[in-house]
């Protein structure tokens, strides 16, 4: 199917130095504060480069995540305490560094807070946009294999898994709300989380193709991600039109085109079952998703935003899709003069909205233990340390991402499935 993927720009940050004014410095605390800021800004370069494996961000990020825990959370709370809150108790260092970020849909000034779960959450959502450009690097190949498929589909659901963690456990934790329309909001957060399992279960929906599947589950899979699609978009609508314009168009067109799949599919089954008028209902509107799809398509190429311009509708698998339908609905009009005789409906056929299989769920994501470093002693040692103080925002330039290749070659399947 459309495996064409709308990517957002990572988000920009101010260095962290960790410096902090510690009344009786130990080699310990020196190397953790050491450690902490060549974990992050290493952590920082790698995420830029979409190219990268993640055999190599995963270790770099729960390394920073562990060397990050004694500011996030009460290192060897009592027993007792940590049954009674469920988690550990929140950290006495968790107030004393600033941490500055820019959110996706705000531009380029900072928002600072004090905190350094926001921080951690920031740096998660950050991590999360990588799953999601190295899933597109991997589906912009210009051969891309059935085990390079798969990556492309576990990539999505650990972005998917890691934005779920930032929701249900970072969220609850902040000091203050995150600022509305940020890259914490919950509803841009959700948006992210359905746009993941969405664009999985597009590769999902390709392999059923592929592998000839009936007609029926195909169509089901086709309106599940449809919906997860639209429900993504419907999402941002409270945002201002021009901060959210071209993700909800490419959202929107998705939903569309999976729409017309599914309705292509329904009538493919319907025909199979003597259900000629019915067919042809569904293939209208098959055709009609389409041709709501391809306008989306016009309309997103003009849209500024974030994302790259490109022209989705030039892609094969778009080009494809129409004569599909095409030659679906004329072999149902030319049967039902020759042989049925079936009035056509002037409802459309219900789509099946349950899959029997195939639906995609995040992968579950979850924070590493305390690295070594951090004792009892050492979290006293720094237990003692001032809350930091405001200060004043800033402007970031956007973070510069190394290209990725975009592949030009028609793809070799018989479906013109790719993965862009």
């Amino acid at each position: 199917m459309a495996h064409w993927f709308h990517r957002n720009v990572l988000k920009a940050t101010s260095n962290q130095k960790f410096e902090l004014k510690v009344s009786n410095p130990t080699d310990a605390t020196r190397k953790l504060c050491s450690d902490l800021k060549l974990s992050r800004a290493r952590l920082l370069d790698l995420i830029k480069n979409a190219n990268n494996t993640s055999d190599t961000i995963e270790p770099a990020f729960l390394s920073y995540l562990s060397l990050l825990y004694g500011f996030l959370w009460e290192v060897n709370p009592s027993e007792e305490e940590a049954q009674h809150v469920g988690r550990p108790n929140p950290s006495k260092l968790r107030n004393v560094l600033m941490f500055k970020w820019t959110h996706t849909l705000l531009g380029g000034g900072t928002f600072s807070s004090a905190d350094s779960v926001y921080e951690a959450a920031n740096m998660s959502v950050n991590v999360g946009l990588w799953f999601m450009k190295h899933a597109a690097m991997i589906a912009a190949k210009d051969d891309i294999t059935m085990n390079e498929a798969k990556e492309v589909h576990s990539m999505l659901r650990r972005a998917a898994g890691i934005f779920t963690f930032v929701q249900t456990e970072f969220l609850p934790q902040l000091d203050s709300p995150p600022p509305l329309g940020s890259d914490l909001d919950p509803r841009v957060l959700n948006a992210y989380v359905n746009q993941c399992t969405a664009e999985a279960q597009e590769v999902t929906v390709a392999r059923a193709v592929e592998l000839k599947h009936n007609s029926s589950l195909i169509s089901a899979l086709a309106n599940e991600t449809s919906k997860l699609f639209l429900d993504a978009a419907n999402t941002l609508r409270p945002f201002k039109p021009e901060i959210i314009a071209q993700w909800t168009k490419y959202l929107e067109l998705k939903s569309a085109f999976y729409q017309s799949y599914a309705y292509n599919y329904c009538g493919e089954n319907l025909l199979a079952m003597d259900k000629c008028g019915e067919a042809i209902r569904a293939m209208q509107e098959s055709d009609s998703c389409l041709k709501k799809a391809k306008a989306l398509c016009q309309e997103y190429g003009k849209t500024n935003g974030p994302a790259p311009r490109v022209k989705p509708d030039q892609h094969a698998v778009f080009r494809r899709l129409a004569p599909i339908v095409k030659l679906t609905l004329d072999k149902c009009n030319r049967e039902n003069g020759l042989i049925y005789h079936h009035t056509v409906p002037g409802e459309v056929p219900a789509l099946d909205t349950k899959a029997t299989y195939g639906l995609v769920s995040p992968i579950d994501f979850q924070m590493p233990s305390p690295n070594p470093i951090w004792n009892l002693g050492t979290y006293q040692v720094l237990a003692g340390v001032a809350a930091a103080k405001a200060e004043k925002e800033q402007n970031l330039p956007p973070v510069k991402e190394e290209a990725i290749h975009q592949s030009s070659k028609e793809p070799k399947n018989a479906s013109g499935c790719t993965l862009q």
